[in-house]
């Protein structure tokens, strides 16, 4: 398996952390993406050992949405993710990803410049942890949760607040713009989440096997090479597809069809 690739644990089936750790190792991936609440039930010590005895690198915590909208909800939001920065710090991620949270009865550019604002204090914590805050582009089925939505925004979002973008191809892919903001993005870059989308989905989650799709990850896997980055591309295949194909099965294929773009992206 190509030593970029992570899997994130939203592909598997609920379970304790460490049969998930134990699972991936398996699998054969070099990097895990546990959730902030699988690592607090397993406990920050107890998920750092489980990490480290299986050789696993923690690619990204997922932190989930931050929140700006009002003061009171600025402040808990704030709150939140200083702590979910220390635990990064503790279990030795590289990055934390979020959603920007969202924007109840703000118009996009004072929503934008909310975030931008509340993030400032965070921003600087996770630097002098040594790590990347990142927000990642979501379906607009997300709205409650996230401004961000087109792989430009995020882009436009993450500069504003001084923090990283995270790809997430499967939300992203239909922009028109997609390979010009790529090369835009550039270092801002820290993360890259992959999945398909097969025509005629509609239920969410729909997410496919990468290959097995519509997604062009044969023009894109490049772009993001050209454009400097060489972080993690983390699988995150989600739904019914992956679940009737057999979980390990179909993550390694997943692996497999992403690794022979990074093996030869120039």
């Amino acid at each position: 398996m190509h030593p970029a690739i992570s899997i994130n644990t939203l592909c598997l089936p609920p379970a304790p952390l460490g049969e998930q750790v134990e699972r991936i190792a398996r699998i054969g991936a070099g990097g895990i993406s546990p959730e902030l609440d699988q690592v607090l039930a397993f406990g920050v010590a107890e998920s750092a050992r489980a990490f480290r005895e299986a050789g696993l690198a923690v690619a990204t915590l997922t932190h989930r949405a931050f929140g700006y909208a009002t003061p009171a909800e600025t402040d808990a939001a704030r709150e939140r993710l200083l702590r979910t920065i220390g635990i990064a710090r503790d279990v030795g991620a590289a990055t934390v990803i979020m959603t920007t949270g969202g924007r109840g009865d703000l118009n996009w550019p004072t929503a934008a410049a909310r975030f931008a604002d509340a993030m400032a204090p965070c921003a600087e914590a996770a630097r002098a942890a040594g790590l990347r805050l990142g927000i990642e582009p979501t379906s607009h089925l997300y709205a409650d949760v996230s401004i961000a939505h087109r792989l430009a925004d995020t882009l436009a979002l993450a500069r504003g607040a001084g923090i990283a973008v995270m790809i997430d191809l499967f939300a992203c892919w239909t922009d028109a713009d997609i390979e010009a903001v790529i090369a835009e993005a550039g270092a801002d870059v820290a993360l890259v989440q992959v999945a398909d989308y097969v025509y005629g989905d509609r239920g969410l989650p729909c997410r496919a096997v990468p290959g097995d799709g519509a997604v062009p990850l044969d023009r894109l896997i490049p772009a993001i090479s050209r454009s400097g980055f060489t972080g993690w591309y983390d699988l995150e295949v989600i739904g019914p597809r992956l679940a009737a194909e057999g979980v390990e099965a179909g993550l390694r294929r997943a692996a497999e069809h992403v690794g022979q773009f990074l093996e030869t992206a120039r």
